[in-house]
């Protein structure tokens, strides 16, 4: 595993000497550092920790989350409200059909750049944590994730009424109308 190797050069340790430190033998060091064998988390950790490295894991996809934010914050940015649209409508499928976990959604993935596209965003972490039965990320209810007033998302007067009633609770409360249809991919 090159990162092992990585963290021994970076800490300026030989292979022998993070071993001790690490509480296994240089064989097994030297095993995990070319890919004959695996280690596990503890192990891992073990041996970073040993290097005076820390390790923090991710839930995975959470740099997914954090790069889909920064695509929407681009769409937007280059006015095309349609793609961005689209963009948190396959986050939304992401998280559904598992490709990231639910457990992304704990990290604030950050600003679209738009105030009413955050509000939209913290919507619909919300909405697809209770749809999962998983804790509302608390970065999702904080006051800047919330409208004073109403923003219909689309700009078709003639949908507005069943806008109205095909919201999903978790964006009405946040002043955010768009149809639950709006947030699925096709």
């Amino acid at each position: 595993m090159t990162l092992i190797r990585e963290v021994r050069h970076r800490s300026g340790l030989t292979q022998a000497e993070l071993a001790a430190r690490a509480g296994t033998s240089r064989t097994r060091l030297s095993a995990y550092e070319h890919g004959r064998t695996d280690p596990g988390l503890d192990t891992l950790a073990r041996i970073a920790a040993a290097a005076g490295v820390e390790v923090a894991l991710d839930p995975a996809g959470t740099r997914r989350v954090h790069e889909r934010v920064g695509a929407i914050a681009a769409a937007l940015g280059a006015g095309d409200d349609r793609y961005a649209l689209r963009l948190v409508a396959e986050f939304a499928d992401w998280v559904r059909t598992g490709t990231v976990s639910a457990g992304a959604l704990d990290a604030d993935p950050g600003s679209t750049g738009d105030r009413r596209w955050d509000v939209l965003v913290g919507g619909v972490a919300e909405m697809l944590a209770q749809e999962l039965a998983y804790p509302v990320p608390a970065w999702a209810s904080a006051p800047s994730r919330f409208l004073a007033g109403w923003w219909f998302v689309t700009q078709l007067r003639s949908v507005r009424a069943s806008v109205f009633v095909e919201t999903p609770a978790a964006l009405a409360a946040r002043g955010v109308l768009l149809s639950a249809s709006s947030l699925r991919s096709v």
